[in-house]
């Protein structure tokens, strides 16, 4: 069976068939486009619309039979293709009023059900998305995993995230953009598409007089929690529902602190009491509403810090990181527990690895390849319940190494540092290929051959940059004589560090007179070193009189 069932793709946008099913072991499939001039399948299920109209992809298992040697069709699936253009575009937003200090998800759809983030989010030539409010003050807008110190540029930015700042009522905005209008991609060649929607946000009820906080327990309806206190395994602790005979409560509550919603809706009061081995009685009382999800939110962890303090632009490559699920309800509140059974999907599966993390509501991503990732997480019961993040991976060691040889002097850099804690540890795969000082990140290339560059902030993250292929070079003597300069820009503590490195070592001096008139080597009357310029940044041949060498050649 292969998923998803169909697919809806603008010009340049790609989506990748997944199956499930048997024979097994999983066998290879064979995949096939009924019109080549509407989509390309690769061998791997990677579809890309290229024109618009209809077609269908075949995926076949084959076998060899047993008896005849030939192949036969085991198993085969078909998916439909639909590629079109966006003849406009929406806002799906989940609510359009907030209370203050809340936030949701927006993302940009199609005309469509069908024309998700996934039909546009990933094409090429790109969209960009330029979002904006008629009331900055009222509402604020940032780009997705800005919680982790990400600030994703236009052309990922098909969801972000909306907070409630004050009481207000302010227009949302959003400006599609083609990147190029003869791709085909918008209807008519537009060159920009938009759309716009009002939200109200308003004031959280709060006591002022007297100005006490009186928060309650939200819960989706058949969750529990286990209620904690800060005097468990210390006092002596009791728990009820203090709803009258009249009311039929929404919750139970069992001696142990466990916290059960039925299918009702509503609100419930309960009572916790802890009684004390002095003689003192606490008392807490707390107000319990349960009630159904409106949307859910994606977050990510842990933050990612720069040296300069700057956002970051996409994924490190190499990290692995957490994106934790957030439920609410239809005024922006987050719900303490839910029963909902979550589901992902990737538009591909060669840039990122995911899967479900320690809890329920949490996945586990490992950045692999460089390159953009769509993610789609919705809940499994209620699949308009959905959150789309884009997840854009990119190196985080530079400069990009390219045209390496045998003895040029590296200082590498990175965009990551550690806020709190020890700084980061540089390393190579193979230090006979590349030999790279831990602390600083300066390197000599001593050798021939394919290397990985690590970075690793211990017990937060370790990212890589893979170096193909370093060169080997042969020279005659006056290549000593011109510039080498380090590849990239050196820090001080670089240029400190290449001088133990000695990057001088891997040359060798040779010395030869030019004219055959001497009848003895040159090495008898002049010494020459290799040695490197620190400051000028490149290798220098030293060559100097041996000591008593002219009376010798005179005598």
């Amino acid at each position: 069976r292969l998923l998803p069932r169909k697919v809806t793709l603008i010009i340049g946008a790609m989506i990748q068939i997944t199956s499930e099913g048997g024979p097994q072991p999983q066998s290879n499939i064979i995949f096939s486009i009924s019109d080549e001039k509407i989509a390309s399948v690769n061998s791997t299920g990677l579809i890309r619309g290229l024109a618009i109209g209809n077609g269908t992809v075949t995926g076949v298992v084959q076998a060899v039979d047993a008896e005849t040697g030939k192949l036969i069709v085991v198993s085969q699936d078909k998916v439909a293709v639909e590629v079109v253009q966006l003849t406009a575009v929406r806002i799906r937003a989940p609510i359009t009023r907030m209370k203050t200090g809340t936030q949701m998800p927006v993302y940009v759809m199609g005309i469509t059900s069908s024309q998700t983030p996934f039909s546009f989010g990933n094409a090429v030539p790109g969209l960009t998305f330029h979002w904006s409010v008629t009331k900055r003050d009222t509402l604020d807008i940032k780009t997705r995993h800005n919680e982790a110190s990400f600030q994703l540029p236009a052309k990922y930015n098909f969801a972000m995230d909306v907070y409630g700042r004050v009481k207000g009522r302010t227009g949302l905005k959003v400006v599609v953009k083609v990147l190029d209008p003869t791709a085909d991609q918008f209807y008519n060649m537009a060159r920009e598409l938009s759309d716009e929607i009002q939200i109200q946000v308003f004031e959280k009820l709060h006591l002022v007089n007297p100005e006490v906080e009186a928060e309650q327990i939200l819960m989706s309806p058949n969750s529990f929690i286990k209620l904690q206190t800060n005097r468990d395994r210390v006092a002596s602790l009791s728990y009820r529902v203090l709803d009258g005979p009249d009311k039929v409560p929404v919750v139970q509550i069992d001696e142990r602190g466990f916290l059960n919603s039925g299918s009702l809706v509503g609100s419930s009061t309960i009572e916790i009491i802890s009684q004390e081995s002095f003689g003192i009685n606490q008392t807490i009382i707390a107000a319990v509403k349960v009630y159904p999800i409106s949307y859910l939110r994606i977050s990510m962890s842990p933050i990612l810090h720069t040296p300069n303090k700057e956002a970051l632009l996409a994924l490190p490559l190499g990290v692995t990181l957490t994106f934790t699920v957030h439920f609410h309800d239809n005024s922006g509140d987050t719900f303490h527990s839910h029963n909902s059974v979550l589901n992902f999907a990737t538009n591909r599966d060669d840039f990122v690895q995911i899967g479900k993390g320690a809890t329920n509501n949490t996945f586990v991503i490992r950045t692999v390849n460089v390159g953009l990732t769509l993610l789609k997480v919705w809940d499994a019961e209620q699949s308009g319940i959905a959150d789309y993040v884009a997840l854009p991976v990119q190196h985080a060691i530079f400069p990009e190494l390219a045209d390496v040889v045998v003895g040029d002097v590296l200082c590498l850099s990175t965009s990551l540092s550690n806020q709190e804690g020890p700084p980061g540890v540089w390393s190579s795969s193979l230090s006979s290929v590349l030999q790279i000082d831990s602390k600083s990140g300066a390197a000599v290339a001593r050798g021939s051959g394919v290397v990985t560059v690590y970075y690793e902030i211990p017990g937060l993250l370790k990212t890589y940059r893979e170096v193909r292929d370093f060169l080997k070079f042969f020279c005659f003597f006056l290549c000593f004589f011109s510039p080498s300069f380090p590849i990239g820009e050196c820090l001080t503590a670089q240029i400190e560090a290449i001088a133990e490195l000695q990057p001088e070592s891997v040359i060798s001096c040779h010395l030869n007179f030019d004219s055959d008139a001497f009848d003895f080597p040159a090495r008898d009357i002049f010494i020459a070193e290799p040695g490197f310029d620190a400051i000028a940044g490149k290798v220098r041949e030293d060559a100097a009189l041996r000591a008593g060498a002219m009376n010798s050649a005179v005598v």
